[in-house]
Formats: C-alpha cells, structure tokens, sequence
C-alpha cells in the first residue's frame, strides 16, 4: 500500500513533472466503459447532468494527475464517425507515443507548415487566406488527460476524461488547480488560527496542508455539465462545465486493497485515445477512409465497392485454379486412375 503513487503537492505545483510514461505500447481495444462521458444527449432532450469522480495519478507510476497530450480534430467519412468529426493523436507533437510503432511525422502537421509557407508566398488575397485557413486548421490542440473512477461505476475500473485546454478560468484543469490551491491555503490558514501563530514555519512538523487529491484524505469532485443556449433560447452545440469539491474528505476505497488495485490498474491514456500510423492519417486528411491491405500489410484508401468485389472475384477465380490444377496433379500422379470414373471418387 505505502509503495502507491499518490498526487503529491510538488507535483500538482510543478508542470514539469510530467508522466513517467514513455514509448508506451498501445494494447487495448474500444471500450465505451473506458470514457468519462461528459457528453449531453441531445436526441433525448438531456440538458444538464453531473457526474461525480475521484481524480486519480495519470498512471501507475506517476504522482501527477495531468497528461498533456495534443490531438488534430478533422472533418473525416461519416462512415468512420457519425458526428463527422474525430480527434486524432498527433504524433509530433506528442511526446510518450509509441514512437518506434507509429513513428514521429504528423501528416496534419506537415500541412500546417506547408500551407502557411505558401501563405507567405502569395500576393494573391484569395490565395493567402485561403492557405493561412488551411494552416490554421491543421495546428494541434492542446489536450488534457485525466484518469479517474466514477462513482456509482467503480466496477468499470479508472476511466479517462479529455478536453481540449482553455487558456481561461473555465478550463477544467485549471478549475481543479484552482480547488486544490483554495483548500490548501484554507487549511493552512486555520491552522494557523488553531495554534495561534502567524507563519508556516511556526506550525508543527507534522503539519500536512490539505490535498483534495491526496488517495486518502482527498475529496469527490463533482462536475456539473450544461447545455449553452443561445440570445434567442437555441440551443447550441456547446455546453458549460463547472466542477467543485463535494462530502467530506474519504479514501478513494474502502481497503488498501482496493486502493492498490484501482490505481495499478494497467490501463493507460494510450490504451483508449489510440495513436495511428502516418499512412493512415495521411489518408483521413485527404478525406478518404483508410483499407488495411493484408497482403502489403499497410493501410490504403478504401477501394470502391465494384473494386472490392472485382478484387474478390478475382481472388476466387485464382483459388478454383489453383484446386482445378491440385486436381489435375492429383490424377497424373494416381497409379490407377480410370477417365471414366466420376470426380467425387478422386482420392483428396
């Protein structure tokens, strides 16, 4: 138990210390159960909901509960995404990708460069803006990662929440800083009051601020979600998030046991926002939906459906060759072999 990983206040206080994670390998499939939905149902008329959470080290090894990572969102084929839209990791810019799998180019990032080089080129106006617009989309967002248990779903194990950092006071990642820094400074200073000294140093040695993230004396957040309407009472398709610490300060679980097996679960950022090869990228980012081609092994556009079963078409003509010239093998080399005698009566 004393061996876990706790969210320590170094690191909570100091971006740099980042996730001990490195090259990490990708191994998980989709699991609906992995996600921290934070999403509103709009097709059943939902508008507002809260979801209650213990926020947990981003992995097992680190005592930090931030993962900075960054993402492309692009337009893609409504056959890979409903919405029409999906994020993908850019492996650029993200730094524990499995480099050595999906290796380090970004096609997303490469036309970003591209396209504001010819921006820069241009004296046409049209053209400018239409290059400094493509560069524009192409710039990597800025992604938070946060691993967490809900509550009511423990059975679900650690599930991971993203959103795209704010660089304001609604920023999710902010708003827990901004928790967690309120109640430090209250504790310290009713600790101050409760020995009647005026300085932090004068306070006993075993004095521990709060730490609402702390494993065993931390608190639940809450995070209330809630759709944006419009000056006319439209509903848009934004929502506003506001979190705050609820009940009293609990372990995460009833027993060290449980504890210890919450936070060593294996899972990793990684496992549930999965990194993709250059090829296949480069393919969504011209629109296409990417076809594993099992033979060559790489990943292509997928071919039209006439194609697909011209290719199987093909492929079933060459197999009944290939049995027709078993066949004929078959019978030079019979011993016995009567022309009369019926094919069923071959001996295979």
């Amino acid at each position: 138990m004393n061996n876990l990983k706790n969210i320590t206040m170094e690191a909570m206080e100091n971006e740099n210390l980042a996730s001990t994670q490195q090259q990490i390998k990708q191994t998980s499939t989709f699991d609906a159960k992995n996600y921290l939905n934070v999403k509103l149902d709009a097709d059943k008329g939902e508008t507002k909901k809260e979801i209650k959470i213990r926020i947990l080290p981003i992995d097992k090894d680190s005592n930090t509960p931030f993962k900075t990572i960054y993402m492309h969102t692009v337009k893609v084929d409504k056959k890979i995404a409903p919405s029409g839209w999906k994020s993908y990791v850019c492996l650029e810019k993200t730094d524990d990708v499995d480099h050595e799998k999906f290796g380090n180019k970004c096609p997303f990032c490469e036309l970003n460069r591209s396209a504001y080089k010819k921006s820069t080129e241009t004296n046409d106006p049209v053209d400018k803006k239409r290059w400094k617009s493509i560069s524009i989309a192409n710039i990597p967002t800025e992604v938070c990662v946060i691993r967490c248990i809900e509550r009511g779903h423990e059975e679900d194990g650690p599930k991971f929440w993203k959103f795209a950092v704010r660089k304001d006071a609604t920023d999710p990642k902010n708003v827990i800083k901004r928790l967690y820094n309120t109640r430090k400074e209250e504790s310290i200073n009713d600790a101050l009051e409760e020995y009647g000294v005026s300085n932090v140093s004068e306070l006993p040695a075993d004095f521990t601020p709060d730490n609402i993230l702390d494993l065993y004396t931390g608190k639940d957040l809450t995070v209330s979600i809630q759709a944006v309407f419009d000056s006319q009472g439209v509903r848009t398709n934004k929502t506003s998030i506001s979190i705050i610490d609820s009940g009293k300060q609990k372990p995460l679980a009833r027993t060290d046991e449980e504890i210890d097996r919450i936070v060593n679960d294996e899972k990793v950022w990684s496992d549930v926002f999965v990194s993709k090869t250059y090829d296949y990228l480069k393919i969504i980012m011209e629109g296409k939906i990417p076809f594993f081609d099992k033979n060559n092994k790489c990943w292509i556009e997928q071919p039209e459906k006439n194609e697909v079963k011209q290719e199987v078409k093909q492929e079933e003509v060459k197999n009944q060759q290939e049995v027709q010239a078993a066949k004929e093998e078959i019978i030079k080399s019979s011993q016995v072999y009567n022309e009369d005698e019926d094919e069923t009566d071959l001996p295979f």
